[in-house]
């Protein structure tokens, strides 16, 4: 509502009602401002966002206020309460106890231990190495010394 405050509508055909609607002010969404025509029989608007969502964009609020229509007509019917609500109008059956089912006599299956997700520690590279990864292994020499073989902590020139 607050976007499609800031939009000019121009009325071309009210009998088919197509409009076009000209965004006045920049509300940082990803596509540039400019105008778009928007077919509210066809519930069609250039933006995209009518066809994808199958709610009314900004575009459309806008060109229903200018006609003096009501913009929850455009609503799909998914979205709509009643339609939540029938979901739960039918009965979930029970679960009967685990002794009362048939016997299954098809395959097995069983997981795959390797692919099971370790929740502890570091979690495993997935990443596939390449020859550049591999690097020339360098031995650690001591800091005191310079020397390959022990480190600071074991030197034997240290005093």
């Amino acid at each position: 509502m607050h976007k499609a405050n800031s939009h000019q509508v121009i009325a071309f055909d009210r009998l088919n009602q197509t409009f076009r609607v000209m965004e006045t002010v920049n509300h940082n969404e990803g596509r540039p401002m400019g105008r778009f025509l928007l077919k509210l029989g066809e519930s069609c608007c250039d933006c995209g966002e009518f066809q994808a969502l199958h709610l009314p964009c900004s575009h459309v609020i806008a060109a229903c206020s200018h006609a003096a229509q009501a913009y929850q007509v455009h609503i799909h019917d998914v979205y709509k309460a009643a339609s939540v609500f029938c979901v739960y109008n039918n009965t979930f059956p029970g679960i009967q106890d685990q002794s009362y089912w048939p016997q299954y006599y098809g395959r097995r299956l069983c997981p795959d231990p390797a692919m099971k997700r370790c929740k502890r520690g570091r979690p495993k590279s997935t990443r596939i190495r390449t020859e550049m990864d591999d690097e020339i292994e360098t031995l650690n020499k001591c800091a005191l010394c310079r020397v390959s073989g022990h480190d600071r902590r074991n030197c034997p020139n240290s005093n």
